[in-house]
Order: C-alpha cells, then sequence, then structure tokens
C-alpha cells in the first residue's frame, strides 16, 4: 500500500520536476493519472480505508518527531543552565554526569536524524536530505560537484515478474556496490535514493572526466558480477548513468533538470 502510493508520488513529481509553478490542480491531476497508470483506484473504499490510517500513522510518526525534538531542546537548556552553575560552584561530579546526558542526547539526535533522512531500505540518504540538508535553504549547491544519476536497469520488471523482494535485493546489491567501489577509489561522495529505483551521487574533489572514467570502470566490474536469489534465480545487475557538474549557489532544480532530461533523450 505504502509503496504503490511512494510509486505514484515518485512519477508525479518526475513529470512535474520541469515545471516553474506547481499548481495543486496539477499535481492531483497528474497523481490520478499515473494511479491509473498503475491500476490503484484511489475511490476504492478498501484503498481509501488503506490511506486515510497510513495518514493517521504518518502524522504520529510526524508528532513522535516533534515530541523528541521538544523534549531534546529542553534537556539541552536544562544542560546549559546546570553546566553554568556546575562550572560556577567547580562541581566536577556534576559536570561529569551533564556530559553523560549530552552524550546520550547526541545518540537520540543522531537516530533521529537517520529516521528523518536515510532511506530504510537501501540506507543511504533520501530525498530528504538532499533539500534540508545538502542544498541551502533556497535550494542551491553549498558546493560544487560532479552529480551522477544512477538508473537502475529492470527494476520495475523485476519487481513485476519475480516480486519486490528480490527488486529490493538488486536495489541494496547495486547500492553497496557502488559505494564499496567509489570507497576503495578514495573518492568523496554522497549518495542519495532519489526516485524508486534512481540514485544521484554527488561527488567533491573529481572532474567530469575522471567521474565518467570511475563509473565506468565499475560498472565494467558490476557486468561481471551476478546476483543470486534464494530460489536459485540468477540476474545480471545493471544501471544507465548520467552525469553533470554543478557550481557552488547554483539553482538545484537546472541540476535536475538536466539530469532527468538526459535520462528521458535515451
Amino acid at each position: 500500500m505504502k509503496k504503490e502510493l511512494k510509486k505514484i508520488t515518485d512519477l508525479t513529481i518526475n513529470e512535474v520536476l520541469n515545471n516553474e509553478v506547481i499548481m495543486p490542480s496539477i499535481y492531483f491531476e497528474k497523481f490520478n493519472k499515473n494511479a491509473r497508470t498503475l491500476e490503484v483506484n484511489l475511490q476504492d473504499k478498501e484503498f481509501n480505508k488503506e490511506l486515510n490510517k497510513l495518514i493517521v500513522d504518518d502524522f504520529n510518526s510526524i508528532e513522535g518527531y516533534m515530541d523528541t525534538i521538544i523534549t531534546n531542546a529542553g534537556d539541552i537548556e536544562k544542560a546549559a543552565k546546570d553546566t553554568q552553575t556546575a562550572l560556577l560552584n567547580k562541581d566536577i561530579d556534576s559536570l561529569s554526569n551533564i556530559y553523560n546526558q549530552m552524550r546520550t542526547l547526541e545518540k537520540e539526535i543522531k537516530n533521529l536524524n537517520k529516521k528523518l533522512f536515510v532511506d530504510s531500505l537501501t540506507n543511504v540518504h533520501n530525498r530528504k536530505w538532499i533539500y534540508n540538508k545538502f542544498l541551502n535553504d533556497d535550494a542551491t549547491f553549498k558546493d560544487g560537484g560532479v552529480a551522477i544519476l544512477i538508473d537502475i536497469n529492470d527494476y520495475e520488471y523485476i519487481e513485476k515478474e519475480y516480486g519486490m523482494l528480490l527488486a529490493d535485493n538488486l536495489l541494496i546489491f547495486i547500492t553497496n556496490f557502488l559505494k564499496k567501489n567509489l570507497q576503495e577509489d578514495g573518492c568523496a561522495f554522497k549518495i542519495s535514493r532519489f526516485f524508486d529505483n534512481q540514485f544521484i551521487i554527488f561527488v567533491n574533489e573529481k572532474d567530469e572526466k575522471d567521474c565518467k572514467n570511475l563509473i565506468n570502470n565499475i560498472r565494467q566490474l558490476l557486468s561481471n558480477t551476478t546476483l543470486k536469489s534464494n530460489s536459485g534465480l540468477l540476474i545480471k545487475a545493471n544501471y544507465e548513468y548520467y552525469l553533470t557538474t554543478y557550481r557552488k549557489d547554483q539553482d538545484s532544480k537546472e541540476l535536475f533538470e538536466s539530469l532527468f532530461n538526459q535520462a528521458k533523450e535515451e
């Protein structure tokens, strides 16, 4: 259910990505069209029942996140005041306790960030991370580099023919393969799952030519590797890639348009 809604959302966002202004009517029109394409009946009572439950669950999750943030903010404020008092009184034991409290808070904040900004399936950054962490507040780039769009071939076909579990394992396998080889190359990179079967790698300290050579080499290694399912099914993992440079303070919309237009032209 949630996966179906995510697919519809991803398709819709992909279609309206190039629009300067996205009116709600346009979004809903595209959303309804994509729902029909995926044979999802938005008027179905059972579907709406599940949808309402999903919305409530998401709302409860958001409420839980907010409660954690508010609690942590209160704890940090209290710790700051207690630290001032302990320093004035030269109370070493209190300072030690405050330090331990801050370490616990740090762990909680890291866990919260992971829930918010990490894709639960592939364990790479999600799309929210790009807009909330990687970019400036005005959606421009903080630094320059090279962006590489990775498009996993046959993901939808494998999901349809062999099931979601195998298709998801394919995504996990390829993302782990990419991360391992990029790390072995000493490449400074960040990777994010942008759509269902599409990932964007942001690379620093390499030019476009070097990145193209690197990704070609990784793809060659991957072409010699076979993914085997528990049932004994053999699948050749493969992907297409498109890349372009970006500069500091560039509007990210320009970059994403360039990448996805390259993919559409293939």
